[in-house]
């Protein structure tokens, strides 16, 4: 007895064949739409991506700032540059009066010994058995000018150099030629006032009691003692020419050491009783220094 019917496997077989083609034609256009959907990412879609991140980093970037300058009260305009501009502008003026000052205040101490040329005039001096000659020569003169202004010297009161037969070098020069000024500029204060009788020492010190080192890079100090014999009456003058002379001169102390013995019979005060009183001669000594600029 036949329970089955009977399978034609001709015909499943070509429609399992025909199922597997439509199949497989099917992955093949997926791949192939999947292909052209990536070369489409990649040629245009991540390049404006790339755009995009960019344009959004910079956005975060100045919303960043914004956030961080809203939050301040000192925001600067167009008004307040212009006004720190003009005050820069001021400051770098008022720097150069200083620096002009300093190199006026400087000149004097900077200066050197100048002799006549006959084609050139007065020409600074660049050598140094010349400007020996020349420092010679203005010492004479100075003592010269002290014993006719009547003003008296202790002996070895001036602190003079004297060589012998060698010269000195350019780097002694400029020290020797600072102090030289120094001495003729107080010698000159001291005729200047009536009051002096004598000069008992110009002695140069090793380093001043009071100078700042912090003030180095504008100034340094060139120290010295003055003892001094003038009349009484006539120490606040000679203490005004020291501090308005052309050298800029810092007085660290002064020492009144007592009256002299001797009075200048010459000058004489009236009493309460219209009596002449002579006016005793005081001994003074000074401690000072020179400020020798940076210019």
């Amino acid at each position: 007895m036949n329970v089955g019917k009977s399978i034609n496997f001709s015909a499943l077989k070509i429609k399992l064949k025909t199922i597997f083609t439509s199949l497989y034609s099917f992955w093949i256009y997926v791949s192939v739409v999947f292909l052209i959907l990536i070369i489409l990412f990649f040629v245009f879609i991540y390049p404006s991506s790339k755009v995009y991140v960019k344009a959004y980093k910079d956005a975060e970037d100045i919303a960043s700032v914004i956030e961080r300058y809203g939050y301040r009260k000192d925001l600067y305009n167009e008004k307040w540059i212009s006004s720190k501009k003009l005050e820069s502008e001021i400051y770098d003026k008022e720097i150069e009066k200083c620096r002009y000052f300093l190199k006026e205040k400087d000149s004097c101490l900077e200066a050197v010994f100048m002799i006549e040329e006959p084609e050139k005039g007065l020409v600074k001096i660049n050598d140094e058995a010349i400007w020996k000659n020349e420092y010679l020569k203005a010492v004479s003169a100075l003592l010269e000018k002290l014993k006719a202004n009547n003003i008296g010297l202790e002996q070895g009161a001036l602190s003079f150099d004297s060589w012998g037969a060698d010269i000195p070098t350019w780097e002694t020069i400029k020290t020797v030629q600072k102090k030289f000024w120094i001495i003729e500029s107080l010698a000159n204060i001291a005729i200047g006032n009536n009051g002096v009788t004598e000069i008992g020492k110009i002695v140069f010190r090793e380093s001043p009691n009071t100078y700042d080192p912090k003030f180095v890079e504008i100034y340094t100090a060139i120290p010295f003692n003055i003892n001094i014999k003038l009349q009484a009456d006539y120490i606040k003058s000679f203490l005004s020419k020291i501090l308005s002379s052309e050298i800029p001169y810092v007085i660290e102390n002064i020492s009144i050491l007592g009256t002299d013995k001797g009075i200048n019979p010459a000058e004489t005060t009236k009493g309460k009783d219209n009596t002449q009183l002579p006016i005793p001669i005081i001994n003074v000594t000074i401690d000072a220094y020179a400020m020798d600029y940076k210019t």
